[in-house]
């Protein structure tokens, strides 16, 4: 009842049987995340923090606004433009996050798009017809043939192939498949099964055709698929960089809210003391009522408005330019959490090394170690004695990655199909694995032969030197052959012998070493992350020596002492608490199974690690979606790119350091807006409070508050966005995920510029050493205006100068200025357009004109925050 009926299966499914099967079983298309509207990413941009309080900061203005309707006692002046003010903000920064998410996501979508179009030769009907791997159907007949993926999980009735499955299980080694004649094992999961193929695999030689048994995402790669794609499991490990500024929320929470209380308290308090008619409730009840409303103007004069559109700003244009250097940022959170990544788990093959054998060195009979062989038979003896094609491109195609390796050595030293008369070939015989051999008979008697040495090396009579001269095979050349041999193995060297059998004579013509390649880049990636302090481990289904090997050469591996190197067993013997006090020096997991690197993401994830892994086939999916920030290849599976945060489109390991060091370019720029705009909050926070001790009235008009908002918010993101990439940036250690983003050196940046500003508008406003006096002109109308505009004036152009401490921790302030022209254009803009306003704007801004003499004054006052930021950066580099 098991039984394969050839005949029928070669038929295929009739028209009938297909529309059945689709009825009742579904068809071969995997499942997709649910594409997210315009609408809904801009809802979701609503969910970070800063939006939050935001929106908490408008509704509480909205409310008080509309109470002052009714109680003109309770109304503040400001309430519209400041309304407008957090309005424009919260429209600013979620406009920006959702365009930015919406562009990337709609590249993703094409990118998956286009990776799906694949097509399979189906039989229907008695004909061989092309169609899309979706529209397969569940008992369909498919032709497969070396270099197709296979497109469904099936069984393979008719035919030898060979197939390599690294996009599923991560192994580099080729299986080999033969036809079997029951259903027996239709719905085995496998790898190692004789007759099951599995969707995802690539045949890599031979061709048979074979039945559909499980399409879709009932297939292995689909469960995958589906798992990565299913929206309802628990919620996600929240980015590195939302929990650093929800600390900072909170921090400013706590500040606003006791700035709040003290200004409060001293509001009532003096104007109690101070009233000079009697005190009744409703006089009391008024004031705690106008206490109320300046405790709610502080608390949202708190909240830095312009952060969250910084934040999407400087994201935006940073996944921009990551696009045209190949990269494209799936998921902008976790692009930014690549600033705070300590430790890199790499796949190895196509991420540390090539993916491909490449043929570097060879064996002579005498024991030398040779770089190349040239001779005409040697290129003979490997292209007629292989089953490879060289493509239209002029790249060695099909058969096994071996003989891929032979005929890509031919070809770079100048073979090409003309070169061999295939007439003179008699019988062609392709690589046994039960003979661990392949050979091919010319028609003159002479035949090629290569497979494994042991399986020759007692019959060898002669060996050729790389010109062609034999010479005779002695029991001592054999003794070098083995030694060297012996030695190769231990450089990760797969060897594959050469011969000639011609005439009772047995010639070596060499023994090949053949290696997947490290890397050049990927040497230079790993030393430049190490240098940044993060740590990276190579996990790979390799054996031991190989992976050590590997991670020697590639500069993972540089303290045996030291360093950790664990096989799966190892690995799996030990308990959670065990492998996390191993994980700050592991270096190498050898055999790993896809799970380990899921494992090892977690445990790491649990002791404060922000992760990084890299991958390209479907076992590494789960990892890459476990992990802080996942780089999927560019030319790796679609699971694997649908999991990933990043996909790497030129498939270069550099490209990881770009991410690194454009993501702390990112937090760079995040923390100067932070000094840049907490500096003016703090300052203006400080100003309220003073001001009903110093009897003041509000220090700033509403326009002027406006222009301030604008400098602080719109002008300042555009100024700080374009900061120049530095690479010194890589110097650094990562900032640990607990660490507030506020460090030692913001806070006094903020500390010291704040209190400057605040002393400096003292100074001014209470006429402190006369200098008010001094710059007032004789005979003045308005005496007050002019002591507040000159305040206004120094304030302004305090910020200004400020900017410039802001954007260097060096003492060089105009370092790399050149290169963030917005900075220059907005703060020159800025200078001009105040000292305008101050001239000319009259009612509007509620300020008079000044003449040079005070506004001279003022800039050499405010200019001053520049030596007083220098002497800080003294003190704080020591």
């Amino acid at each position: 009842m098991n039984e394969i009926n050839k005949e029928e299966r070669m038929q295929g499914l009739s028209g009938q049987q297909v529309s059945e099967s689709k009825a009742k079983y579904g068809t071969n298309e995997l499942a997709k995340k649910e594409t997210e509207s315009l609408w809904s990413m801009f809802i979701g941009a609503f969910d970070d923090i800063w939006i939050k309080v935001l929106c908490a900061a408008l509704a509480l203005k909205v409310i008080l606004a509309v109470l002052g309707i009714f109680v003109p006692a309770l109304s503040g002046g400001n309430d519209v433009v400041e309304i407008i003010s957090i309005v424009i903000a919260i429209a600013l920064a979620t406009g920006f996050s959702t365009l930015s998410e919406y562009r990337n996501t709609s590249r993703s979508e094409a990118l998956q798009e286009e990776y799906s179009k694949t097509y399979a030769k189906v039989v229907r009907d008695g004909k061989l017809v092309n169609i899309l791997t979706s529209e397969i159907v569940k008992g369909d007949t498919i032709l497969i043939q070396a270099g197709d993926k296979v497109p469904a999980d099936g069984l393979l009735f008719e035919g030898k192939i060979k197939v390599s499955q690294a996009a599923l299980n991560g192994e580099s080694r080729d299986e080999n498949k033969a036809a079997v004649t029951n259903m027996d094992e239709a719905e085995s999961t496998d790898y190692s099964s004789q007759g099951k193929v599995f969707m995802g695999s690539v045949v890599t030689s031979g061709e048979g055709y074979m039945i559909a048994t499980v399409i879709g995402d009932s297939s292995e790669l689909g469960k995958i698929n589906k798992a990565l794609t299913d929206t309802s499991e628990e919620e996600e490990r929240k980015d590195t960089s939302s929990l650093k500024l929800e600390g900072v929320a909170a921090g400013i929470g706590k500040l606003g809210v006791s700035a709040a209380a003290i200004a409060g308290i001293l509001h009532v308090v003096l104007t109690l003391i101070r009233a000079d008619q009697a005190i009744t409730v409703v006089s009391v009840l008024l004031v705690i009522a106008e206490a109320v409303m300046l405790m709610a103007s502080i608390v949202i004069m708190a909240v830095p408005e312009g952060l969250p559109m910084m934040n999407s700003l400087v994201q935006s244009m940073n996944t921009e330019s990551m696009y045209k250097k190949n990269i494209l940022v799936s998921h902008k959170a976790a692009f930014s959490d690549s600033a705070y990544m300590n430790v890199l788990f790499s796949d190895k093959t196509g991420t540390i090394t090539q993916g491909n054998l490449s043929l570097v060195e060879f064996i002579t009979g005498n024991g030398e170690i040779v770089d190349s062989i040239q001779s005409s038979e040697f290129i003979e003896a490997i292209t007629l004695n292989n089953l490879a094609k060289i493509s239209s491109e002029g790249k060695a195609i099909g058969s096994n990655n071996m003989d891929r390796a032979l005929l890509s050595y031919a070809i770079d030293h100048g073979y090409n199909d003309s070169d061999n008369d295939p007439e003179k070939v008699e019988e062609i015989s392709g690589f046994d694995s039960e003979k661990k051999c392949a050979t091919v008979k010319l028609k003159n008697g002479l035949v090629y032969w290569k497979g494994a040495t042991e399986n020759i090396i007692d019959k060898v009579t002669h060996y050729m030197l790389p010109d062609g001269e034999e010479r005779e095979f002695t029991k001592a050349d054999k003794d070098k052959v083995e030694e060297q041999m012996h030695a190769q193995a231990k450089r990760t060297m797969k060897l594959l012998s050469v011969a000639k059998i011609s005439a009772g004579k047995t010639v070596l013509m060499a023994v090949l070493c053949l290696r997947d390649n490290v890397r050049t880049d990927a040497v230079e990636t790993v030393q430049i992350l190490n240098d940044a302090g993060i740590q990276v481990v190579m996990v790979t289904g390799d054996a031991e020596e190989t992976a050590v090997a590997i991670a020697k050469e590639a500069g993972i591996l540089a303290d045996e002492k030291k360093d950790v190197v664990l096989t799966h067993e190892e690995m799996e013997k030990l308990s959670d608490e065990e492998l996390k006090k191993v994980l700050p020096n592991l270096r190498v997991v050898s055999r790993a199974k896809p799970l380990d690197k899921k494992r090892l993401v977690s445990l790491s994830q649990q002791i404060d690690n922000v992760c990084g892994m890299t991958g390209d086939g479907v076992n590494d999916a789960p990892a890459l979606k476990q992990a802080d920030i996942g780089f999927a290849m560019g030319d790796g599976t679609a699971v694997a790119q649908e999991a990933g945060d990043v996909v790497i489109l030129n498939n270069s390991l550099t490209s990881i350091k770009d991410c690194v060091l454009n993501s702390r370019t990112m937090a760079k720029s995040v923390g100067k807006f932070l000094i840049f705009q907490l500096t003016v909050n703090i300052s203006t926070l400080l100003m309220n409070i003073i001001a009903p001790i110093l009897g003041w009235t509000e220090p700033f008009s509403i326009v002027q508050i406006l222009w301030i908002n604008l400098i602080m918010d719109t002008l300042a993101a555009m100024a700080f966005g374009g900061e120049p990439i530095l690479d010194r940036y890589m110097k650094d250690q990562p900032a640990k995920r607990t660490d507030n983003i506020l460090t030692p050196y913001i806070k006094s940046a903020i500390g010291v510029s704040a209190i400057f500003i605040t002393l400096g508008s003292i100074l001014i406003l209470e006429n402190i050493g006369g200098i008010t006096s001094w710059v007032i002109p004789a005979g003045c109308a308005d005496p007050e205006l002019y002591e507040k505009t000159f305040m206004f004036a120094f304030f302004i152009y305090a910020i200004i100068f400020n900017s410039l401490n802001t954007r260097s921790e060096k003492f060089n302030l105009f370092e790399h200025i050149g290169e963030n022209k917005n900075f220059v254009l907005v703060m020159g803009a800025i200078f001009v357009l105040q000292t305008i306003i101050i001239e000319i704007g009259g009612k509007v801004f509620n300020t008079t004109l000044l003449e040079p003499k005070a506004l001279l004054v003022s800039m050499v006052l405010a200019v001053l925050i520049i030596p007083v930021d220098l002497i800080r950066k003294a003190i704080m580099s020591r």
